[in-house]
């Protein structure tokens, strides 16, 4: 009984040495397998990308530069975008130029600029400025950096139209226009800011479920976005949410065409109906004329008053045929001395602006003949067009052969023969 323990024991003990030994030519062969050798492989280049990620993280820089991005653009800027302490941001003139007022103005420390319904008057150095002549309070200042003068661009939202929002980890100043619609999506599933609207793409950027991001142009599967870091790319469009308007774009009322009535333009004549009106009809009884008085100062004349019984009935006359009375403006003075400095061009068009205000005008026309200073006329319309635009009036110039039509036709409402 004893030697068939022993014999059992003994077998029993060599069958786990036989099986420990087939386990480890098993271990062995299945080393030598192509299918280890690519495991192998693929855990170094794993271990090698998240070494490189790792020390990416440790050595990583943020950009020197400030990026700007308007909408879904990225900006190429003729000067750096500067932030100071305070985190007030300043974008130079030429940049500014190029952006929002082609005809920005700077002359012995004033700098003038207009846009839309806007007019801000900036003195280097005061942290105030004037916006269609009411003085508010700036946090930046205007200022010179290395030669170039640059705008407090912080404080002009309200003259430019803008919002904007600055990332401090990317360096990007993201700016969006309130006249043209924003829209922003969240996005339902982690997914990868795309540089094209294509599957293989390169990757921009990793996004996390729940985030917002701004949306733009659908393309095929794929949405344009940019991220709240300020990446412009592509995402597909079954990973955002239904798009919810910021603000919506703001109806722009121009004035596509209009009918001068010259013949219909004298207040002293009693007309009947014109026969033939056409599109938007317009009369331009010369109402008011620009003089260098006996003080050498320059004003605004009346040659009728509007209480007048000849300029009453010849209005009457016109609204009740449909027709638009649209006071005429003459030179009677030269140009340069109307646009000596801001006061004076501002007075002028203060008067003119407080004229048809208080006689319930919406349009008036600028005819000047005899000009000195052409670059003093497009200064003066150019200031005058934005105070106007605000009440919801209009600017129209008659053209000569001393003006340039498309330059004209960039600044007022209408540009007439």
């Amino acid at each position: 009984m004893r030697q068939n323990s022993e014999k059992k024991a003994t077998n029993r003990g060599n069958g786990v040495v036989q099986g420990s030994s087939k386990k480890t030519r098993k271990t062995k062969k299945f080393k030598n397998t192509r299918l280890f050798k690519l495991l192998r492989i693929v855990l170094l280049i794993a271990i090698i990308i998240i070494v490189i990620n790792i020390i990416k993280g440790l050595f990583h820089k943020k950009p020197e530069n400030i990026t700007l991005i308007v909408g879904d653009t990225k900006v190429k800027l003729v000067h750096n975008v500067e932030i100071d302490k305070n985190k007030n941001i300043f974008i130079s003139i030429d940049d500014i130029k190029n952006l929002y007022d082609s005809n920005i103005y700077y002359s012995n420390n004033l700098l003038i600029t207009t846009h839309n319904k806007h007019i801000a008057v900036i003195e280097k150095g005061k942290t105030t400025m004037k916006v269609n002549d009411v003085v508010q309070e700036i946090k930046g200042t205007l200022k010179e950096i290395n030669g170039v003068i640059y705008l407090p661009f912080s404080d002009l939202y309200d003259v430019y139209d803008f919002k904007d929002e600055y990332n401090e980890d990317t360096k990007v100043l993201s700016v969006d226009s309130i006249s043209k619609e924003k829209k922003e999506s969240v996005v339902l599933d982690t997914t990868k800011v795309k540089e094209e609207p294509k599957l293989f793409a390169k990757s921009l950027e990793k996004v996390k479920k729940a985030q917002y991001v701004t949306v733009f142009d659908t393309t095929g599967k794929y949405t344009k976005v940019r991220t709240k870091s300020g990446t412009i790319g592509y995402i597909k469009t079954k990973d955002l949410s239904k798009p919810d308007y910021l603000w919506e774009d703001m109806d722009d009322e121009g004035l596509d065409s209009v009918t001068v009535l010259n013949d219909y333009s004298d207040v002293n004549v009693a007309y009947e109906t014109p026969e033939k009106l056409g599109t938007n009809p317009i009369v331009v009884p010369n109402l008011f004329r620009i003089v260098e008085n006996s003080s050498g100062q320059i004003e605004v004349q009346k040659i009728m008053s509007f209480e007048n019984d000849t300029l009453i009935t010849y209005r009457n006359w016109a609204e009740g045929n449909g027709i638009t009375l649209c006071p005429l403006v003459t030179l009677d003075c030269k140009m340069s001395k109307v646009c000596t400095n801001y006061e004076t061009r501002s007075l002028v068009i203060n008067t003119l602006y407080n004229e048809l205000v208080s006689n319930r005008l919406n349009i008036v026309c600028i005819d000047f003949k005899e000009i000195d200073d052409i670059e003093g006329l497009y200064r003066f319309i150019t200031e005058m067009v934005p105070r106007f635009k605000g009440s919801g009036m209009k600017v129209i110039v008659r053209y000569n052969n001393f003006l340039n039509k498309d330059r004209l036709n960039n600044i007022v409402d209408y540009v007439i023969d």
